[in-house]
């Protein structure tokens, strides 16, 4: 019976020390969780931020190759009516090699506004995916804050809940106790002592 009774007390006091290590060992791993979403967090607000400065750039050079592209049509315009007064003044050999390099020049611009059109219209349909992707970006901080909370909050529980187990191991061990005792009173040496 002493050894039944030994054997409850090193059970109790075992499963004691085991929740506690159990629950130390959780906390440690829930709060490097929790250090891991804050930092994914800000990982994530600075992600969102830099996409919306990307946005801003980006419409900057939309605007910026939309400007160069007039720029380059009124160059053209130029170069063509400059090269129309060549043409009347083309008694001389000197301005025919002008209005040469002047059509050159102008066979060049035209394919640059081609390039600027087709970067232009690249530019127009990478906006609303780029703005979609922004709208995720800048919603991922406050989902890992939901997370955070949860993880915090479910640490505190934890120490609850090695209470709890706790105090059912220690109910546990003395219901074994009382029906070891029990046991021992009804066997046949154990009511010797009784009227």
């Amino acid at each position: 019976m002493w050894l039944a009774g030994a054997l409850i007390v090193g059970s109790v006091v075992a499963g004691w020390i085991a929740i506690g290590r159990l629950a130390a060992a959780t906390q440690r791993g829930m709060a490097r969780t929790e250090q891991s979403l804050l930092s994914a967090r800000e990982l994530a607000a600075d992600t969102a931020s830099s996409a919306g400065e990307l946005r801003h750039v980006v419409g900057v050079v939309g605007e910026g190759l939309s400007s160069t592209a007039d720029a380059l049509v009124a160059t053209r315009e130029v170069s063509a009516s400059v090269r129309g007064l060549l043409d009347i003044a083309s008694i001389f050999d000197r301005v025919e090699d002008l209005t040469d390099s002047l059509t050159a020049a102008e066979a060049s611009i035209a394919m640059v506004e081609i390039d600027l059109a087709e970067a232009s219209g690249s530019i127009e349909e990478a906006v609303p995916v780029l703005d979609e992707t922004i709208d995720s970006l800048q919603s991922i901080p406050d989902q890992l804050d939901r997370s955070i909370t949860e993880v915090k909050s479910s640490r505190a529980r934890i120490g609850q809940q090695v209470w709890l187990w706790r105090v059912a191991i220690v109910a546990g061990g003395a219901a074994f106790g009382v029906i070891l005792a029990l046991i021992a009173q009804l066997r046949p040496g154990g009511l010797k002592d009784q009227p």
